[in-house]
């Protein structure tokens, strides 16, 4: 055990061929929510006798947001995982239910967990309901920038990532007679792989009435024929939005869960 060593590196690029490795074992896409947070994480590599044999990321010096361990020493995640909790005064670690080797280690030393999130990986054709009436469906343009942001409740934290998005062509308003109905965005979640994270808010005026599955359809569609796999998730919560997404065909067998160390 005392073979073992962590060492902090300045950005994920540095352990990019661990961190793939970590991706592609996982049985399912990385979460865009967790990837963000991700983005601004102290990256840390788990060294054997001077080699790679791992990694994992801290967020705001006590939430662990990933760990990952070569297979050679998979047998040592348990006590490395206390190290780690030990060394770095850990106190919660967030754990995608579907990431095996982390959720087995964090079990044996919780005090106690949470389901924070629900995360939606697939997705099934299911007949659409009609929308009354004819609607307009176009990319956003900078014009629209405050609209949109009149309208947005949780979809986005800052202001300045609708036009972000507006820049990238990654957001659609959906309009009746001019007026905004909602918009839908996607983005990708990781450079390189295919998964795209869709989202979408209806104006409070049109709510229950069939447009959230209506945007949530068109989004699934636009990502299918882009050669994209739509991926989605919502907090726990927020039933509404599970509802939707259900409805427009998503089933969730996975939880983001909160586990406090």
């Amino acid at each position: 055990m005392n073979h073992f060593v962590f060492e902090e590196v300045v950005s994920l690029s540095e352990i990019a061929d661990l961190r793939n490795q970590y991706l592609d074992k996982l049985l399912e896409a990385q979460e865009l929510y967790l990837e963000l947070r991700i983005r601004n994480s102290r990256v840390f590599v788990i060294k054997s006798h001077n080699q790679p044999a791992g990694y994992f990321l801290i967020e705001d010096s006590t939430t662990l947001l990933e760990y990952y361990l070569t297979q050679d020493n998979l047998d040592q995640a348990d006590i490395l995982l206390g190290k780690i909790t030990e060394t770095f005064s850990i106190q919660k670690v967030l754990c995608k239910s579907f990431d095996h080797i982390l959720l087995s280690c964090c079990v044996g030393f919780q005090k106690n967990v949470r389901a924070i999130g629900v995360l939606f990986r697939e997705h099934k054709e299911k007949a659409i309901h009609p929308i009354p009436g004819a609607l307009t469906i176009r990319l956003a343009q900078a014009k629209d920038k405050q609209k949109i942001i009149g309208i947005n409740e949780e979809i986005f934290e800052r202001d300045e990532e609708v036009r972000e998005y507006i820049g990238k062509e990654q957001i659609f308003l959906f309009e009746k007679d001019k007026d905004i109905i909602g918009f839908g965005i996607f983005a990708r979640v990781i450079e390189g792989r295919q998964e795209f994270d869709i989202g979408m808010l209806v104006d409070r005026k049109y709510r229950h009435q069939g447009y959230g599955e209506f945007i949530t359809r068109y989004l699934v569609n636009h990502c299918q024929k882009n050669g994209w796999r739509a991926i989605c998730g919502c907090a726990i919560e927020n039933t509404g939005s599970r509802r939707c997404l259900e409805n427009a065909g998503f089933i969730s067998r996975y939880r983001l869960l909160e586990f406090a160390i």
